[in-house]
């Protein structure tokens, strides 16, 4: 892949770098947050070598490149210099802020405070893993000193958690990190913690009343108040003197802000976060048909870019109850059905291309990346997709059953699967089963749901319609034809008269005059085949067709028969062109004979 290549060409096809709010990167797709939604050319950018897909999500313009990502994004920083475009997003932000936006990028703030700290919280839940491991393979007590300490080791990620979150949130939401790390630190700070640990519900500050909440791993709230500081801190800054704005413009943005957050935002967000709680709660108490039904839909989120939507509720279930039985469950079950289905393409395909391409993307779903599995084959073929869906539903409810569930927030798959070690082990092993039952359900659904085959080598080549003698387009007496203004292709001089299928397909339309039939193949390719020039006006006669409108057409079989002695008798020119009528369809249209052809002979390679 040449990732400059791919870069410039992407830069162009989204309003170039001056069009660049944000950009950042997960572990498949480049998403971008633009000024103007506008100014993308999404089909050009889906058709560029090195682009599985694309598409408009979350708030985001979304590129999925697969596992060279890191590549593709570097190569952007380099050629769009997006540590500038970024630092003068705030000049340009103005009107940008529609409200019909609004849903979408509420929920990109959301997802982007989140996203960057999930490596910390992975590595985090390893270790929390690690000490699952050592505890039941009795290496360690839940009473040794070293496993107390492990627990902190592995805990702190998520009782500091709004501190994490109010630097990202900041870093989005283009305010001071700073001092948004010292409001979430507010809501932690010991003597505050105590109070809430010692049972005082209320406090005052300047008589003004304050609930008592503990807000460890409470992510909500902060994201609420760095968004209000967000505006306070523009309004200080406009009014604080140079000399003093040092010390100043923080110190009012923290005496202003804080107690609202505590009195207001604090509370209510927590309140917010309970009944998220209690949606966990649901889901965990639907149990088995839960992980089915999401395991189900998650190949439809990851297509649509909103599978990260998911990544607070995650961590919501890992902070308030140390695991998750649902999500990434379904998550590990959607991802071996994707390769599951990916393989099955791979063995029943014959096309060589297809093959090599199926398996390593069954192979790469089989590692955590699925999207060279899900647009690159299953999605591609449309039937592998289904039976990635109904697979995920029925291995899901397995997997429900078995009691797979995570504890570590790791994106699943074969490698990770010592996310699932805990408890007293039975998950790991359920896990472990769940893996080869989702892969070889999914695969012998594709089996045996089918798929229709892509081109192969030989479909490229297509057969002469007409059997006669061979001339470029240019020397036919028809400027719309010389011109190649309808297609490229070639004509032909008959020396017989009659026209045959080049091909399998259908016929997609054939005039009352039958002086023209228009072929289309099952791949999608449209042929034109004019016979004589000016034949119109004979109405039909001494023509006779054989097949109709919309008929399904075999090679070799006849369609039309004309009169071409006759023809040459009234003086018309018999000359007859085969136009590729969707030229622009294709990179490249090839005429292979250039002296006699007879039916049926190999004349044109289209791909």
């Amino acid at each position: 892949m040449n990732y400059s290549k791919l870069v410039s060409e992407l830069l162009k096809c989204i309003g170039g770098k001056e069009n660049i709010k944000q950009v950042s990167h997960c572990y498949t797709r480049l998403r971008f947050s633009l000024y103007d939604d506008k100014k993308v050319t999404n089909e050009k950018v889906r058709n560029m070598e090195g682009v599985l897909n694309a598409m408009f999500a979350s708030g985001q313009y979304q590129v999925v490149i697969g596992s060279k990502v890191d590549e593709v994004y570097e190569e952007l920083i380099k050629q769009a210099g997006i540590m500038e475009v970024q630092q003068e997003s705030t000049m340009q932000e103005k009107n940008t802020f529609k409200s019909k936006q609004i849903p979408g990028k509420v929920l990109n703030v959301f997802i982007s405070c989140f996203t960057p700290i999930i490596p910390v919280i992975a590595g985090c839940g390893m270790i929390k893993v690690i000490c699952a491991l050592l505890l039941n393979a009795h290496i360690l007590t839940d009473t040794s000193s070293t496993y107390a300490i492990l627990t902190i080791f592995g805990d702190t990620v998520y009782y500091f958690l709004p501190i994490f979150v109010a630097y990202t949130a900041a870093k989005k939401l283009e305010t001071d990190p700073f001092t948004s790390m010292v409001l979430a630190g507010i809501l932690l700070h010991p003597n505050f913690a105590a109070l809430a640990t010692e049972g005082v519900n209320t406090t005052s500050f300047l008589n003004i009343p304050i609930q008592i909440v503990s807000y460890s791993a409470q992510a909500l709230p902060v994201i609420i108040t760095v968004w209000l500081m967000k505006y306070i801190d523009k309004f200080i800054n406009k009014i604080c003197p140079n000399i003093v704005k040092i010390f100043l413009r923080p110190m009012l943005n923290i005496l202003i802000t804080a107690p609202i957050m505590l009195a207001i935002i604090g509370p209510m967000g927590s309140v917010l976060g309970n009944y998220f709680s209690k949606f966990v709660d649901i889901m965990n108490h639907w149990g088995w048909i839960a992980v089915g039904l999401n395991a189900a839909v998650f190949p439809l989120l990851v297509l649509t870019g909103m599978h990260n939507a998911l990544i607070p509720l995650i961590i919501t279930m890992f902070s308030t109850q140390g695991f998750d039985a649902i999500l990434i469950t379904s998550g590990l079950v959607a991802n071996i059905a994707e390769g599951g289905a990916a393989s099955a393409v791979a063995f029943k395909t014959k096309n060589k291309e297809l093959k090599g391409t199926a398996l390593s993307a069954s192979i790469s779903a089989l590692l955590g990346i699925t999207e060279p599995a899900l647009y690159g084959v299953n999605l591609r073929m449309k039937r592998p997709f289904a039976a990635v869906m109904l697979g995920s539903l029925i291995s899901g409810c397995i997997a429900g059953i078995l009691g797979v569930t995570a504890y570590a927030f790791v994106s699943p798959s074969i490698l990770s699967l010592p996310i699932f070690a805990g408890g007293n082990g039975n998950s790991l092993i359920g896990a472990i089963i769940t893996v080869p039952v989702t892969f070889v359900i999914t695969f012998a659904i594709t089996w045996f749901l089918g798929f229709k085959d892509i081109s192969s080598e030989k479909e490229k080549l297509i057969a002469s319609p007409v059997e006669g003698k061979v001339i470029p387009l240019s020397e036919v007496n028809d400027q719309a034809f010389a011109s190649e203004t309808l297609g490229k292709g070639y004509a032909i001089v008959p020396t017989k008269g009659e026209i045959t299928a080049p091909f399998d397909g259908q016929v997609d339309a054939i005039f009352e005059t039958k002086h023209a039939i228009g072929l289309r193949r099952e791949d999608g390719m449209e042929l034109l085949i004019h016979i004589g020039l000016d034949t119109v006006k004979l109405n039909g006669q001494y023509f006779e067709s054989f097949v109709e409108n919309g008929k399904k057409i075999k090679k070799g079989e006849t369609l039309i028969k004309f009169d071409l002695d006759k023809l040459i008798e009234l003086g018309y020119d018999v000359t007859t062109p085969v136009i590729v009528a969707n030229t622009d369809k294709f990179s490249k249209i090839e005429v292979l004979h250039k002296t006699d052809v007879v039916l049926s002979e190999v004349i044109l390679h289209v791909e």
